[in-house]
């Protein structure tokens, strides 16, 4: 297999893992809103909404495993050619902020909202509201992060 058509394929997985990671975030915050609007008319689909968060976000991984995989694979075959230009450092750094945000926020937030539901179904306490604006801008951070790679990706400036 000559070099062009080994960076095609694993272009074809890097994308193939950005789909996966964007996709799922974008599942994830939708998923958020109908909870949240369920959870003010207390509804009783809320815990499975709950349980379906936390499924997508088994998810993630697999396409942040895909992307690193195909990230070290481009830039074995170009030889690390970009590694010296500013979008990708600043690409880099971005891709970074994802993983640290979920988990300083994201999984932090999540937790205490589930803990803030009473199982019983006495309704949520006090927490619940700030849990819920937390995750909120939680996500949309993620989607704006997610939106400037792909900026970058695609103008590439220098």
């Amino acid at each position: 297999m000559d070099i062009f058509t080994l960076r095609q394929l694993f272009l074809v997985f890097h994308l193939s893992g950005m789909v996966l990671m964007i996709g799922t975030t974008v599942a994830e915050f939708v998923v958020f809103r109908v909870f949240v609007k369920l959870l003010s008319s207390h509804d009783k689909a809320v815990a499975g909404m709950l349980k379906l968060m936390s499924g997508l976000g088994k998810l993630l991984p697999v396409g942040g495993v895909l992307l690193l995989i195909s990230a070290i694979g481009l830039m074995a075959v170009t030889e690390g050619i970009y590694l010296s230009q500013l979008w990708l450092q600043v690409k880099l750094a971005l891709i970074l902020l994802l993983p640290v945000n979920g988990m300083l926020i994201g999984n932090r937030e999540m937790k205490r909202l589930k803990s803030s539901l009473s199982i019983e179904g006495d309704g949520p306490d006090t927490a619940t509201p700030s849990s819920i604006m937390k995750l909120n801008r939680f996500y949309l951070v993620q989607l704006l992060v997610f939106f400037s790679i792909i900026i970058l990706a695609v103008f590439k400036f220098t």
